[in-house]
C-alpha cells in the first residue's frame, strides 16, 4: 500500500500542469532577483532545483538526455565543427547585427584581464565547462525544456513554445553581458535546443558545442580579439 501510495504521490506530481508552471516561475524569477542584487548567483540553487523536482517525479537524468550517445566520434566531431562554425558567425554576422538593433555592444567587462594572461586563460576555460556548458544544459535544455513541454503538450506547438521559452530564459541568465548579450544567448540557446532535439534529446552535442563555442571565445580573447 505505501509504494502504491508514492506510486501515485509522484504521477500526481508529475501530472501537474500547476506545478509545472510555479518551477517555470522561479527560475525567471530567481534570475530577477539575482540582476537587482538580492539574490547571489542561483545557478546551483537552480540546478537543485531541477534534481529535486526529477526526484520528486521519479525522473532520472537519463530520462532528459544525460546518457551516452550513439556514437561519441561523431558526437565529438559534430561539436567542434558546429562549435566552431557557430562562433565566426556569431561574431561576423549576429553581434554586429544586434549591435545595430541595439544601439549596445556586447558587455565582456566580466572577462577583463583575459587578454595575454595564461592563468586568466586556464580558469576561464575550466569554468566554462564545469560551470557553464555542463550545468548548464542540464538546467535549461534537459531540466527546464523538458518541463515546459510538460505545461504546453509535447505536440509541434508545445515544442517550439518550449524550445523559444527556454532560450529566452537562458538569455536573460546572461544579463551581465547586456542588452546584446541576452539576445546573443537567446540565439544561441536555440541553437542548443535545436542540437538536443536533432540529437534525439541527448545533452551530449548540446554540451560538447556550448564547450566548444565558450573556449574558442575565450582563447579569442586571450588573443587580443574583442567581438563587435
Amino acid at each position: 500500500m505505501q509504494g502504491e501510495t508514492t506510486a501515485d504521490g509522484r504521477s500526481a506530481f508529475r501530472d501537474s500542469r500547476w506545478v509545472a508552471a510555479l518551477e517555470l516561475l522561479v527560475v525567471p524569477l530567481l534570475l530577477w532577483l539575482h540582476a537587482a542584487g538580492l539574490f547571489p548567483k542561483p545557478k546551483l540553487p537552480l540546478l537543485l532545483l531541477g534534481w529535486l523536482s526529477l526526484r520528486l517525479r521519479g525522473v532520472g537524468w537519463r530520462r532528459i538526455g544525460l546518457t551516452r550517445p550513439r556514437s561519441w566520434p561523431v558526437t565529438v566531431a559534430a561539436a567542434i565543427l558546429i562549435g566552431l562554425a557557430y562562433d565566426a558567425l556569431d561574431v561576423g554576422v549576429i553581434l554586429p547585427m544586434l549591435r545595430r538593433l541595439t544601439g549596445e555592444a556586447l558587455d565582456l567587462s566580466q572577462f577583463a584581464g583575459i587578454e595575454g594572461n595564461m592563468g586568466t586563460l586556464g580558469l576561464l576555460l575550466a569554468v566554462g565547462w564545469i560551470s557553464a556548458a555542463f550545468p548548464e544544459e542540464l538546467l535549461y535544455r534537459g531540466c527546464y525544456l523538458n518541463r515546459a513541454v510538460d505545461l504546453f503538450g509535447r505536440g509541434r506547438g508545445g515544442w517550439a513554445v518550449s524550445v523559444a521559452l527556454s532560450s529566452v530564459v537562458f538569455g536573460l541568465a546572461h544579463h551581465a553581458q547586456g542588452v546584446t548579450g541576452v539576445y546573443d544567448n537567446v540565439i544561441a540557446g536555440l541553437l542548443f535546443a535545436g542540437l538536443y532535439l536533432a540529437s534525439g534529446r541527448n545533452l551530449w552535442l548540446p554540451i560538447l558545442a556550448h564547450g566548444v563555442i565558450d573556449t574558442t571565445s575565450a582563447v579569442a580573447l586571450y588573443l587580443g580579439f574583442h567581438p563587435v
